[in-house]
């Protein structure tokens, strides 16, 4: 169970925790994600802790250099069997790491917890959020931002609830790159509810490649508070967020490079020299450049006055 009752070196308790998730790939997102929000969130004295599949020992030193206070935990072997029964599976469910984030709906002993895609950037404070008194606070996906439903079975696109069949419209669908989570559904028995839904049963007759999101907008379908897009910016929605909200990237609070070019992949970021404009990197990602040499400036920093500079101690 994870809890910050389970850690008696915290002496800075609070009752909000920032849980990420991140495979070894992820690594460069998920550190600028934690330092961002601190960044933006000083004396933050909640909890912090990070989802991840089996980091090796090298891996897990330099986060706790980048990023002290991040508490590393491993998948539960649970989620893991399940999704190893979407390998024979002829369904379209492939990104299984996406379904990490269910893992921040076992903490408990917070009053919020408030989970992250490692693929965000803070850029402005959230924490206003804190005390909203919602159960589920998110934000809209593409579908939602452009007005429109989904069909609850094959998770397609509507223009009116009235076009769904027999399993009826979710409305206000919403994007599970930012969610903040109130304790009213953490804990061991809410994990277990949604650890039951990752089947692939759940996924039969739709005709989709979206995974955590599926099923969380069927899970929490009624309960979500949808919040401006300025929370969880998704680049790839930028023209659709910029004709309902007026907002353009530089006005989020919360980036979202949500795309197929991640800003830390060298060979993401050349794809596009193969042609192809769609892959070409946005301006934005110079932002997430700039935190990111900030990241590994405080690192550094951090290791210079641990100790005896090496020049020092020959």
């Amino acid at each position: 169970m994870t809890s910050k009752r389970s850690n008696p070196a915290d002496t800075r308790a609070a009752d909000v925790c920032l849980a990420l998730a991140a495979t070894r790939e992820f690594l460069p997102g998920a550190i600028v994600a934690a330092h961002s929000f601190l960044a933006h969130h000083p004396g933050f004295g909640g909890g912090m802790v990070l989802f991840h599949d089996g980091l090796p020992a090298e891996s897990r030193a330099a986060l706790a250099r980048a990023c002290p206070r991040l508490r590393l935990e491993p998948v539960r072997p649970a989620l893991r069997r399940r999704l190893a029964a979407f390998a024979d599976s002829p369904l379209g469910v492939r990104r299984l790491s996406d379904f990490y984030c269910l893992e921040a709906f076992r903490i408990d002993g917070y009053r919020k917890v408030l989970y992250g895609d490692s693929d965000l950037l803070f850029r402005r404070s959230v924490r206003e959020l804190f005390d909203r008194r919602e159960a589920l606070i998110c934000c809209g996906d593409l579908v939602s931002v452009s007005g429109q439903c989904r069909d609850a079975v094959s998770f397609q696109p509507l223009d009116s609830p009235d076009l769904a069949g027999a399993g009826g419209a979710l409305e206000r669908t919403f994007n599970s790159g930012l969610l903040l989570i109130d304790e009213r559904l953490t804990g061991e028995r809410a994990y277990a509810e949604l650890l039951g839904l990752v089947t692939p049963d759940t996924w039969r007759g739709t005709d989709t490649i979206h995974t955590d999101q599926l099923l969380l907008n069927r899970h929490f379908a009624g309960r979500q508070s949808l919040v401006s897009s300025t929370y969880n910016y998704p680049l790839q929605m930028r023209d659709a967020i910029l004709a309902r909200e007026g907002l353009a990237p530089a006005d989020a609070k919360v980036l979202h490079f949500n795309g197929p070019v991640k800003p830390w992949s060298a060979a993401d970021m050349l794809r596009w020299t193969d042609g192809d404009p769609a892959l070409a990197p946005h301006p934005a990602h110079a932002w997430w450049h700039e935190a990111w040499l900030a990241c590994l400036d405080a690192a550094h920093l951090r290791q210079a006055f641990r100790g005896p500079l090496a020049g020092q101690a020959r």
